[in-house]
Order: C-alpha cells, then sequence, then structure tokens
C-alpha cells in the first residue's frame, strides 16, 4: 500500500467515528456508540471468540478475523447504518449493490477482497466475525438497559439478534447475557 492509499483509506472510512448505529438511535437511546466503536467492539469480541475456539481445538485465522471484523462495516462510511428491521428485500438487494460499488471505491485489495469474504459468511472466519457482530450487539444492549437509554425490549424478542453461527461457545455467551439481563 502507497502513503497515498493509506491517507484515502483513514479519510474514507473517517466516518465511521461520527456516525452512531442507527438502531439503537431509532429506539431512543441518547448519544449510543458510533460505527467505528462498533467495530472495535466487534473485533474484540471477535478476539476473544478466537481464543475460545482455539482453547476448544479449532485452527483459526485470528488476524484473517481481527481484519475482517475492522472492515465488515466499511461501506457505511458512504451508505450509513441501514438497521435490519427498516430492510425490505428490495431494499437489501439494491444495498448489497451499492455496498460492493462504495468498497470498490474505498478499499484497496486484499482489504475488498476479506470485506467480502465477510459478507458472505462462508469461511470460519467470516462466521466468527459475524458472530462476534451479534455478540456485542446483544452485550451493548444490556449495557443500555442497566443505563436506561430507550426502548430495547424487541431486541430480546428477535432470535435473529443471537445468531451463534453454529459455535457452542457463542451460545453460552447468549445464554450469560440473557442471565445477567434477568431474561
Amino acid at each position: 500500500m502507497s502513503p497515498s492509499e493509506l491517507v484515502d483509506l483513514l479519510e474514507g472510512l473517517d466516518p465511521l467515528s461520527e456516525l452512531p448505529r442507527t438502531g439503537w438511535v431509532l429506539r431512543g437511546v441518547a448519544s449510543p456508540e458510533s460505527l467505528a466503536a462498533h467495530s472495535f467492539g466487534v473485533a474484540v469480541a471477535a478476539m476473544a471468540i478466537v481464543d475460545a475456539l482455539r482453547e476448544e481445538g479449532a485452527t483459526v485465522d485470528g488476524e484473517r478475523v481481527l481484519r475482517m471484523a475492522l472492515l465488515h462495516d466499511a461501506a457505511e462510511a458512504k451508505t450509513g447504518d441501514i438497521p435490519m428491521p427498516r430492510k425490505t428485500p428490495a431494499m437489501q438487494e439494491a444495498l448489497d449493490a451499492m455496498e460492493a460499488a462504495v468498497i470498490e471505491d474505498l478499499l484497496p485489495e486484499p482489504y475488498r477482497a476479506l470485506w467480502t469474504e465477510a459478507e458472505a459468511k462462508d469461511s470460519l472466519e467470516a462466521r466468527i466475525v459475524k458472530a462476534a457482530d451479534k455478540v456485542l450487539m446483544m452485550a451493548k444492549l444490556r449495557v443500555y438497559e442497566r443505563q436506561h437509554r430507550g426502548r430495547l425490549d424487541e431486541f430480546w424478542a428477535n432470535p435473529k439478534n443471537e445468531r451463534a453461527m453454529g459455535f457452542p461457545f457463542v451460545e453460552r455467551v447468549f445464554r450469560e447475557i440473557r442471565t445477567r439481563a434477568g431474561r
């Protein structure tokens, strides 16, 4: 990567530091996490999941996981954060095409390939990132509820919010979050 490409990358991703997670905003959470803070949290959760899977004997490319976690929402630097309940199938299709075009302009190779892999969720590493994304969301939900920040009950009712991606460790994490939340 050239110095110019690095500056372009940093400037292109910079909006993530200012954009709030829209799902929280729609539910009355004042000053919610930014997209950049979210990506950092996903990376931390992914790191811990990688360690847990390795302890269980799995072979995981942890660096690949962390790279994907940091880039998984990169397109939102240009598209903004459109929460799941607002996406119709037609909107999702259009958004997928728009995000792919944004990524083409925003990320140099090999980062583009990492983002594409994370989106496809076909590899072990991409599934870890998806699981980490959901773990962080549910942990953040518990934090916001403890702080009495918003109308958040619907998050608990949506089974898609607890996608463990086939990892028993992640299922145990979701149970722990629910237990701590008294749910």
